[in-house]
Parts: structure tokens; C-alpha cells; sequence
């Protein structure tokens, strides 16, 4: 079989093909030898990982004459290794197996660095050897292991320790096992023979030294001095850890076919080895002042209504039979009061024929809380599909249930590659907007259709699979924060029209709120964990079709962020051909305007000429837009704090917690803005006309706080919140409506995860009113990062002719908001 093999736990960029041969029956043949690298690409570049790792990767398959379908399983190191670096392989190698659907096997780096050497010759049967690769800051990975009886096992675990520690105790290990790690007979007869060290080149030399010193104690040899984990190695390692089950003593040619099957059975998650904690502490607990009165900070919010019996999980999808029908039939009375709800018998027949279908959803009390059927028309070869009602009972409405029914209609009408047709009230926009996500037009308008009540129905039709495939399927993939987002979105080539299809996000921001705000290592770390479960459930609603593009944020935002999101989207394209665009953060925010949100009939406006406010934890800017995905000028950007920011770093003052945004504007619906006179940062005619400052605002509330409790003033919290708003409200959107003034631009574009804030809306839709500026704000799920904003941007670039970016592209923590897409170059 042949097994992809990726690491950059080192200053190496790993990428190689081996192919792991099945021995002649009766054939003596050592595992190692049974292990042929087709083609290998391993040049040194430390801080080349992102722009080298995929290009290679084509580049060791095209020499071995291979597409990536040829592949079987890949293997890739964990680590230890210097974390950005790591993490790069970890994606790429995570992203090609999950697009090519083949497992994926993570490997200790050390320990591949070790089977390395023995697959090179330099390390003897049965001698136990010491590993070290450069963990930066002044310290070295070190662990130890022994190869005998065709396997690598580890002596000693991986540890980040000061050099001389690293091979003192990497030594010393080699001769006292740790307990429950039991000695292969032949490393016991070595022990006396000494150790080899295999050291990574940043090592090599200072380890050859270190080891001088311990002459008097322990025998060791330097094997290897340009050490790193290489292809054969690494696939030597992960046979050893899949055959630890085999008996000892098992021949070579038993342990070779059972790592094959292994190799070909899905593998563990990825979990990187650190061996180090993120660079963050928790700060104190704030005090909270007592010239604040929190009574309404600490009075519970009234909890929405809903059933008796909250889902906290997703309900099951099951098919239903006729008896079903008078559960069916009670959910269409309470749906349809008006328009002649079907009767349990007409259900029951609907259910027994032969050419429908129906499913519904249970929750975990087994209740039936929706339904949906669609039904086979005409010949059995040739069907046309009509799709029946799609219900939710009330309460369970608006939590994304009918994409679960949908989907099951879609794979019905799909396999056979047939079109499907339905009926829906024209006053009901949600099923409207649901039916044109998935594909459906509206034909024709059926005048008086429902019966008593005389509404009107649009007939919708949704195209055969293969013709509806005809529109281009674009991938974005956003990791710039703290958001993992994978969005898909159709492009019609005719039209461009931009339509979304999936929009999928996985948050860490529960991990960072015991630090009162990001920390860009935690967040790196998420990404990596959350990438894969994402991709899956946003390809899942498109029916795991392969899209016909990949998008990714190349920057702005966290270094180490952008790099998983942006590894894992070139090895996406890469393993399924498809071309790659590398795509500006900010100019996503704008894109999401190019999303059809036609509900019926009218065509959406063109934006030639507008200003976009975007507004969040990292970002305020004032851009100049000219046209969906063409390049956007600053206006202004914030001096010091963006105004998220700001709300973070206020509510962590009052004591009210992380993330800010949502607690302040909570408590500000209840307080009076005008009772603390805040300062409006840069609002004086000297001051630039479009850059913002929130960091005096900040002190202002400090300031204020400390006052008051010299004085004895006691202030309600609702107060200091209304008035700490309206301050930065005040001033968002006066500088906004300045640059629409200025620049003649008709349309205030509004984005990022403030724009979700209560008031800022309020006030940018009364002002941009009395201004006869037209303001648009996306849906809550696109204000904040998502992959959905960047497929938009990435499908306005494609309908407007750009090539793709080249996959040797690398991440710009800096990208300037001048540039849509990046080009290496």
C-alpha cells in the first residue's frame, strides 16, 4: 500500500511517499526493508513549513507518477516540535486524509527521528536510543526508545527539558526503565554497550559535548547529527505502535500484515504533543467596586420560553409508518389551522403507498416533533419528484431541524438524479429562504391555492443533480481568531448570483474566557481540533459533494490561527484539484453582501459604491468599497483599542466577565445613556475625521468608578453600561455616516461581531434614515467570522476572472485591506 507521510516538528518539511510492501510468503525480510520510498522531498527551511509542505507534496506525487487517489493512508508526526510549525503538518496531513477518506495515523516525531536512524543503519538491533530535536527558548525535546524484534519502543516519554538536562536524563533513561515500561531481552543484553544519540542539527554539536561529561557514568555514541523524522521512519513508527498487540517473537512477514490492515483502519484524532502550557495566566479575579450597584447584573434574565423539554442534542431522524398518523395528523392541525390540515386517514393512506417516503424527527423522549415526505411521480425510471410539506411542531422551530429533513428528501431526488417540485404559501418567507437554500426557483405564482383561507402558492422547482451541479460549489474556510468556520456557497456561472449552502462554526471562545480574552495559542490549538469536525459538517450539507473551489483567509488576524485554516484549505484543494484562492479577512466581512437574500422574485441591488464599518475584538475600520470583491480603501481605523475590544476590557474592570459585548449591551437595554457624560474619543475638529480611539473611554470609566467611591456615590450598573454604549455607538456611527458624506457613498455597510450590538444597530438605522443613506447589516450567524463570508469573497473573485492563488502562498498576519487575494510574489 502506499502511505502520504508528512512532518515539520523540525527545522525539515517533511513530504514523502512509501510504499509498504507485502513480503513473499516464507520470506525473511526485516520490516524496514519492506519499506520503499517512492519519492521523498525533506529540504531545510524553518520557517517555510506553510509555503513548502503542499507544493511538495504534488511534487513527491507527481514524481512517483501518483494522483492522491493512489494514496492509502497517511502518516504524520505529532510532535514535539516548535508548536507553528507543527501545526501546519498536522492539518495538511489531517485535511488530506479526511478529503481523500482514507485513515490518518499521527506518530511520535521523536520516535520517527529514532526509527529513522534504524532504517538508515546507524543504529544496531536492540540498542536503546536517545532522541533530541531544538524545542526553541533554550530547551530540547528528548525521549528515548529501543528497536528490536522489527519494532520501535519508547523507553523513556517525551520531555521538554534545559540541553544538559535533555541528555542526562535521556541518557540515564536508556538504563532504568520507568515502571510499566517493559524491556525487549535484547535491550537489557545492550544496556552495558551505551546509547545512541540521534540529534536534530540544532543538537548535534552541543549534545556531542554535554555527553563528554558523562563519560564516568554512562557510554553513549553520537549516530546521527542531521536527524529529523524522514518518510520510512515515520511509517516505521506507526507500525510499531499499530502492531504492539502482535505477540513477541511474531515473525517479520505477521507483523508487516497486520500494520498494513492497521495502517488501513481509521486512526486516533490528532492530538499535537506540546509538553508545554500556552503562554497565558489567568489574572486575578477583578474586585468588584462598592460604588456600583450590580443588582441588575446579578438579577437573572428572564429564559426565553420554550417546550417543557429543551433538546440539548440534535433530534433523530427516523422513518415513519401508518402508525404514526394520528401524531402526524396533530402536529398538521397546530400547523395548518387554516388551510385544510390533512386528516389522520389521509396520512395513513399517504403512508402506506408505495411510492412515498416520510420521515420525521424524535426528540430524546422518543415525541414526534416533525415531519416531511415527498412522493415519486410518474415513470419508475424516469420519476419526478413532488415534495410534501416539511413541518416542525412551534417550539422547535428556528433551530436548524428542517435542514435535518430536507437533507433526507435531497438524497431521494439525488439518487435518482430527479427533479423536484413543491408548493409553498407566498406570505412564508423562512420556508421560502430554506427552499432556496438548497437549490429550488420559484416558477409560478398558483393563485388562491390554500383552501379556506385563499393564500396564494409559488410552485418551486429544484433541478436534477446533475444539472444543478452546474453551479460552482465554493469552500471558505476562516480561522483568523477564535472561530473555526467553514462555509460553502453555489455561484451560478450565468447569473453571479451567490446563494449559501452551509455555514458551519466552531467556537473556542469558552476556552479563553478564564484569561479575559484570546490567547492566540489556545485558539491555534482549537483550530486544529475543531478543523476536521467542522469540514464534515458543512460538506455533509451539500451531500459530501466535492466543491469546485477552496477559499481560505490568508490574513488579517493571529499568525498561528491563520495558518492552520489556511494549511488545511490548501490540502483540501490540493487533494481534490481543485483550484485555491487566498482570500483577505476583512474583505469577507464586505462579501457577505454578494449573498442572494431574495426570499421571492426581486433582484438584489449591485454595491458600487459604498462605506463598510467593521466592528469587532480586533477590528474598527472604515473602509471605501467599490464594488464586491474588488480592492477597499481605508478611511480610518481605530489608534489604540478596537471597539471590542474596549467592551472586553470595561466589562473585565466592572467586574462583569468575558466576553464583554454581550453582558454590557444586556445591561445597557436597561440603563439611562445619558447619566454619565463619557468622553467621545477623536471627535474634536482637529482630530482625524475617520480614525477612531476607545483606550481614553476605557480610562474615563476607570476614572469615573474611582471617584465615585471616594465620594460614597453608589451607581446603578445598567447606568454605566448604557452610558459607556452610547459613547462608542456615538461616535461608530457619526464617523460613519461623516465617510458615506464625504465620499458620496449611498450605502453604509455594517459587519463583524459588534454589529450584532443592539444599539449600534438602532442608531446606524436612525441615523443613516435621517441621512438618506441606505444601511445593510447581515443576518446575526454572518456578523460575526464565519467561512461562509469567505467563500462570498472568494466566489465574487472567481465570477470576476482572477486565477488562483498558488498553493506556495503564504499567511499575512498584516494583510492590508488593498488586497482582496494574495499571489506569492
Amino acid at each position: 500500500m502506499l502511505v502520504l507521510t508528512v512532518d515539520t516538528s523540525t527545522s525539515r518539511v517533511v513530504a514523502g511517499v512509501v510504499e509498504v510492501e507485502r513480503p513473499a510468503a516464507g520470506a525473511a525480510v526485516r520490516v524496514a526493508e519492506a519499506l520503499r520510498v517512492r519519492a521523498q522531498r525533506v529540504p531545510v527551511s524553518p520557517r517555510g513549513h506553510m509555503e513548502l509542505l503542499v507544493p511538495n507534496i504534488l511534487q513527491v506525487l507527481e514524481e512517483s507518477q501518483l494522483t492522491p487517489g493512489d494514496l492509502g493512508a497517511v502518516v504524520v508526526g505529532e510532535g514535539p516540535g516548535p508548536f507553528t510549525g507543527l501545526r501546519v503538518g498536522m492539518a495538511t496531513g489531517a485535511a488530506f486524509g479526511d478529503a481523500l477518506g482514507i485513515p490518518v495515523h499521527g506518530v511520535d516525531s521523536l520516535a520517527a527521528m529514532a526509527a529513522s536512524a534504524v532504517v538508515a543503519g546507524r543504529i544496531g538491533e536492540g540498542e536503546p536510543i536517545v532522541a533530541l530535536s531544538d524545542a526553541r527558548r533554550r530547551e530540547w525535546y528528548v525521549g528515548s526508545y529501543v528497536f528490536a524484534q522489527n519494532r520501535l519502543r519508547q523507553i523513556g516519554a517525551p520531555a521538554v527539558l534545559s540541553p544538559d538536562e535533555a541528555v542526562q536524563e535521556g541518557v540515564a533513561s536508556t538504563t532504568a526503565h520507568s515502571p510499566g515500561a517493559e524491556p525487549f531481552p535484547e535491550a537489557e543484553q545492550a544496556k552495558s554497550a551505551g546509547c545512541a544519540l540521534v540529534c536534530a542539527r540544532a543538537t548535534a554539536e552541543s549534545a556531542a559535548d554535554l555527553v563528554l561529561g558523562l563519560e564516568d557514568r554512562y557510554s553513549a555514541r553520537l549516530a546521527e547529527a542531521d536527524a529529523y523524522p524522514d518518510p520510512r521512519g515515520l511509517v516505521l513508527a506507526a507500525l510499531s505502535t499499530l502492531t504492539v498487540d502482535v505477540p513477541e517473537g511474531s515473525s517479520s512477514a505477521a507483523i508487516l500484515a497486520h500494520g498494513r490492515d492497521a495502517l488501513r483502519r481509521p486512526g486516533q484524532p490528532l492530538r499535537a504533543r506540546y509538553l508545554r502550557r500556552p503562554d497565558a495566566a489567568e489574572p486575578k479575579p477583578k474586585v468588584r467596586s462598592a460604588a456600583i450597584d450590580f443588582a441588575a447584573a446579578d438579577r437573572p434574565e428572564p429564559a426565553p420560553e420554550q417546550a417543557p423539554h429543551a433538546e440539548a442534542t440534535s433530534p433523530q431522524l427516523v422513518a415513519l409508518a401508518p402508525a404514526d398518523s394520528p401524531a402526524l395528523a396533530a402536529i398538521e392541525a397546530r400547523l395548518f389551522p387554516q388551510d385544510s390540515p390533512w386528516s389522520e386517514s389521509m396520512f395513513r393512506v399517504e403512508l402506506a403507498a408505495a411510492h412515498t417516503q416520510y420521515w420525521g424527527l424524535r426528540n430524546s423522549s422518543g415525541a414526534l416533533i416533525g415531519y416531511a415526505g415527498i412522493a415519486a411521480m410518474g415513470p419508475a425510471d424516469s420519476p419526478e419528484f413532488e415534495l410534501h410539506t416539511i413541518g416542525l411542531v412551534p417550539e422547535e422551530q428556528g433551530k436548524g431541524y428542517s435542514h435535518l429533513l430536507m437533507e433526507a428528501l435531497l438524497d431521494v431526488a439525488d439518487g435518482a438524479n430527479s427533479p423536484i417540485f413543491l408548493e409553498v404559501r407566498t406570505d412564508n418567507v423562512p420556508a421560502i429562504g430554506l427552499y432556496r437554500r438548497y437549490g429550488f426557483t420559484i416558477l409560478g405564482t398558483r393563485r388562491n391555492y390554500y383552501h379556506p383561507s385563499g393564500a396564494d402558492a409559488y410552485t418551486m422547482r429544484r433541478a436534477p443533480r446533475a444539472v444543478a451541479a452546474r453551479g460552482r460549489l465554493i469552500m471558505g474556510v476562516e480561522s483568523s481568531c477564535d472561530e473555526t468556520g467553514v462555509g460553502i456557497v453555489a455561484l451560478d456561472p450565468a447569473t453571479g448570483e451567490v446563494r449559501e449552502c452551509a455555514n458551519v462554526v466552531a467556537s473556542s471562545m469558552n476556552e479563553h474566557a478564564r484569561f479575559g480574552g484570546v490567547v492566540p495559542e489556545i485558539a491555534s490549538r482549537a483550530h486544529l481540533e475543531a478543523m476536521g469536525p467542522t469540514m464534515r459538517a458543512a460538506r455533509r450539507k451539500i451531500g459530501n459533494r466535492r466543491p469546485d473551489a477552496v477559499c481560505a483567509t490568508i490574513g488579517p488576524g493571529l499568525a498561528g490561527a491563520l495558518m492552520v485554516g489556511a494549511a488545511a484549505a490548501k490540502a483540501y484543494a490540493a487533494a481534490w484539484d481543485v483550484p485555491f484562492y487566498a482570500v483577505n479577512h476583512l474583505g469577507g466581512h464586505v462579501a457577505v453582501e454578494a449573498l442572494d437574500k431574495r426570499e421571492v422574485e426581486e433582484k438584489a441591488p449591485r454595491l458600487d459604491h459604498a462605506v463598510a464599518l467593521l466592528v469587532s475584538g480586533g477590528h474598527t475600520q472604515l473602509l471605501e468599497v467599490r464594488g464586491l470583491g474588488a480592492p477597499m480603501r481605508e478611511l480610518g481605523s481605530t489608534v489604540d483599542d478596537a471597539a471590542g475590544e474596549a467592551y472586553d476590557k470595561v466589562a473585565r474592570l466592572l467586574g462583569l466577565g468575558y466576553p464583554g459585548g454581550p453582558v454590557i449591551d444586556q445591561l445597557a437595554s436597561r440603563g439611562n445613556p445619558t447619566a454619565i457624560a463619557f468622553p467621545r474619543g477623536m471627535m474634536r475638529p482637529q482630530d482625524s475625521r475617520y480614525n477612531f480611539s476607545f483606550s481614553g473611554l476605557k480610562t474615563a470609566v476607570a476614572r469615573y468608578v474611582e471617584r465615585a467611591e471616594k465620594t460614597g456615590e453608589r451607581i446603578p450598573i445598567e447606568d454605566v453600561c448604557a452610558s459607556f454604549q452610547e459613547a462608542v455607538v456615538d461616535v461608530l456611527t457619526a464617523k460613519a455616516l461623516r465617510a458615506c458624506t464625504d465620499t458620496g457613498a449611498s450605502v453604509l455597510l455594517l459587519g463583524g461581531g459588534v454589529s450584532a450590538n443592539r444599539r449600534l444597530r438602532e442608531l446606524a438605522a436612525q441615523r443613516c434614515a435621517e441621512a438618506g443613506v441606505e444601511l445593510r447589516i447581515p443576518p446575526a450567524a454572518l456578523c460575526t467570522d464565519n467561512g461562509v463570508m469567505i467563500a462570498a469573497l472568494g466566489a465574487q473573485l472567481i465570477a470576476a476572472g482572477a486565477r488562483p492563488s498558488e498553493l506556495q502562498v503564504g499567511t499575512d498576519p498584516m494583510l492590508d485591506v488593498s488586497v482582496p487575494q494574495l499571489h506569492c510574489g
